[in-house]
């Protein structure tokens, strides 16, 4: 299987140097004149100089927002490429690989129920059968399988497939730049789907299907041959016809977080959301941050510091990591609702994380939970339990960071590869702080108020530390200007 060993998405020729794309990021916020200055310095390929660089959280918003189609984003994507093919990645990107013993998946299982576990094997066995119909759970919507346990999904139960070694279709991969990762999981999946017999596929998360449409095709040249939909469409429509009955309009105010990939498919899904919001009685507050500028859920604000200066430190990373989470529900505390509507589980799952931690009153919610409760059906809603889950095993692998190798080189994904399994001293690991999380010493008012003082106390620290970054990387010249 033949891939590129150069990609060139941005086109240069098109870009005028005017900097619209970084005036309109919602995380850099920059002047007219700063703006032009960072896409100056980012064609110049000098990074070290690079503010983008150093805050990105590949949100994608810039690409949208170039007046010339000159694909900026992709010049990011491409820089990350150039540095991960020189460098490798730390140790902590271990996390997000699914081939990697540390990964979040094979390490989240450890503390899941039988029936979530049951749940995600049966996802992965039929993904060996041929179907013409199939229901894509996508990788992060396996960090809570629990949300499938639902009578409105009993249509499609039996056509639902997935498995965490296909990586997102290679979207992780593409958000960092492994952009041979990438093409190469894309004509894998090609392949897959296509030996399947898969004619309609429905997608549990935009990511994939975003993958499917727009990434794939446009980036990479890999066409495939089904018609995509999102879930959120099909329960939409399921709505419309009267087929999922509202037996309890819930007449509540609530927010919406529309994630980065929301602004593919012709930025469909943000309308999807408040529809079927609207459909079930809830009025929607907006955010500051909202549809086609709306800010990553935090995330991502892992992907810049992989690369760069402080690159490998474990702290950092998962500092940027909770500021750029606290970022987004700070926005949706100050609408005033008391629950957030969250279309992406993966976003869900982080969000409920830095919910927990710092103790916000916001509740988060996918969309399926909220028709859930209008159907007069209660949903499973684990998503503190598993905030927690997740926080034990982040913390077990920032333990064994001082004594691992600093940085690695990511292998070739196996998509027919069954998840390796977390060995059996990090399985130790996770299950202790796991019972340490869940335990009473922890899961108190007293406890619970002296975390969320540190976390945000730490934030405004790390904020103020950022600030001092823009500050200089305002103040150093560019090159040839």
């Amino acid at each position: 299987m033949s891939v590129k060993s150069d990609f060139r998405f941005f086109q240069e020729d098109a870009c005028d140097r005017c900097g619209i794309c970084f005036e309109r990021c919602p995380v850099l916020e920059l002047g007219k004149e700063e703006a032009k200055r960072e896409i100056e310095t980012l064609i110049r390929g000098q990074s070290a100089a690079s503010l983008v660089l150093q805050r990105c959280v590949t949100c994608n918003i810039c690409d949208f927002a170039c007046p010339r189609q000159a694909n900026p984003y992709g010049l990011i994507l491409e820089r990350h490429h150039a540095t991960g093919r020189a460098q490798g990645l730390p140790y902590m990107a271990k996390f997000i690989f699914p081939n990697e013993p540390e990964n979040m998946w094979t390490s989240t299982r450890v503390l899941m129920d039988e029936d979530e576990l049951t749940l995600v094997r049966s996802w992965e066995e039929n993904l060996k059968r041929p179907r013409k119909e199939v229901l894509l759970t996508g990788f992060y919507n396996n960090l809570i399988p629990y949300v499938a346990q639902t009578s409105l999904l009993d249509e499609l139960k039996p056509a639902i497939v997935g498995s965490d070694s296909m990586f997102g279709m290679g979207e992780d991969a593409y958000r960092i730049g492994f952009l041979e990762e990438a093409e190469r999981l894309g004509r894998l999946a090609k392949e897959k789907f296509s030996k399947m017999g898969v004619e309609k596929m429905y997608c549990f998360m935009v990511v994939e299907a975003s993958m499917f449409t727009d990434v794939l095709p446009r980036k990479f040249g890999i066409d495939f041959d089904f018609e995509v939909e999102l879930i959120d469409t099909w329960i939409l429509n399921r709505l419309k016809e009267g087929k999922i009955a509202v037996k309890n309009p819930l007449n509540l105010a609530v927010t919406v977080h529309d994630n980065c990939c929301g602004r593919y498919m012709n930025g469909s899904l943000p309308e999807i959301t408040r529809e079927i919001l609207a459909h079930i009685g809830c009025t929607v507050v907006e955010m500051r941050h909202t549809r086609d500028n709306a800010l990553c859920c935090g995330w991502a604000g892992t992907v810049p510091t992989l690369f760069g200066p402080t690159s490998g430190n474990p702290y950092h990373t998962l500092l940027n990591l909770l500021q750029s989470l606290y970022v987004r529900l700070r926005e949706a505390e100050e609408t005033g609702t008391q629950i957030m509507v969250v279309p992406c589980p993966g976003c869900c799952a982080f969000l409920s994380l830095i919910k927990e931690l710092t103790d916000s009153d916001v509740d988060i919610y996918l969309p399926i939970e909220m028709v859930q409760l209008a159907a007069g059906e209660k949903p499973v809603h684990k998503h503190k339990q598993r905030a927690w889950d997740i926080l034990a095993v982040t913390t077990g692998l920032v333990l064994k960071w001082p004594f691992s190798p600093r940085r690695f080189i990511p292998k070739p994904v196996d998509i027919e590869a069954p998840l390796p399994e977390a060995s059996r001293g990090d399985a130790a690991l996770i299950r202790l702080f796991g019972r340490l999380y869940h335990s009473a010493l922890v899961q108190n008012p007293v406890t619970k108020s002296l975390i969320a003082w540190t976390v945000k106390t730490l934030i405004k620290r790390y904020q103020a530390y950022l600030a001092e970054q823009k500050r200089i990387a305002a103040a150093m010249p560019v090159q040839g200007i």
